[in-house]
């Protein structure tokens, strides 16, 4: 079994930064606009983004927003980008974002469903909740591509990095054990949002989720 990755650890950390050579800008553009057009942001909107990196959603949404990204690795850092580890609680008070992105994050926290709680928190009443994560991909060959790459590409990755391939083991098994798109949504309800939904995208390589604050 490999070792479990401590919330702010060296390793945590590591992988975010690591994370950032993998992605498919194609993919992720993608992704962001699928959330953006969801969401639908107007002109003015509180925006908090958990696992900003570097804000590359924001070309995504209408200017003139309010945004306010938050992300684990340091070199993210800048003006409208905090770097703090969420495990422990969102550093923001009562009420004050109007949308909360969360991009690939919940997977690796701790108790997603005590940060679900803490996002409920943060939006203010009739504030927008969207969630991109992992998922079980459903498109026949590429789900055993992904696994391959999962479980054979992802841990020697972190080896060179960080010298540390047990961690980056966890890190894909703690994907691949993460709530399906399902039973997310039930987790999702019960920390208090309504009108929840979601759609798979990428043939379910990730599931975008959506919730209000009423």
């Amino acid at each position: 079994m490999a070792a479990k990755i401590a919330p702010a650890s060296r390793e945590l950390t590591a992988f975010y930064t690591a994370r950032t050579a993998w992605r498919s800008p194609r993919e992720e553009r993608m992704r962001f606009r699928k959330a953006a057009r969801l969401a639908r942001v107007p002109t003015g909107a509180a925006v908090l983004d958990i696992g900003a990196r570097d804000a590359g959603l924001r070309g995504f949404l209408p200017p003139g927003v309010k945004y306010q990204g938050i992300d684990i690795a340091p070199e993210f850092a800048g003006p409208d980008v905090l770097i703090q580890d969420i495990s422990n609680g969102i550093p923001f008070p009562d009420g004050a974002y109007d949308f909360v992105f969360c991009i690939e994050v919940l997977e690796h926290v701790p108790n997603p469903y005590g940060t679900l709680g803490e996002i409920h928190r943060v939006l203010k009443p009739g504030g927008r909740f969207l969630c991109l994560e992992f998922s079980v991909v459903d498109v026949p060959g590429l789900d055993r591509l992904y696994e391959l790459f999962s479980f054979k590409v992802i841990p020697p990755l972190g080896r060179a990095v960080t010298g540390d391939a047990e961690s980056y083991q966890y890190l894909v098994e703690s994907i691949r054990k993460f709530a399906r798109p399902n039973a997310f949504a039930e987790m999702i309800r019960s920390a208090g949002f309504a009108r929840v939904n979601w759609q798979t995208l990428s043939g379910g390589i990730v599931a975008l989720h959506s919730g209000w604050r009423l």
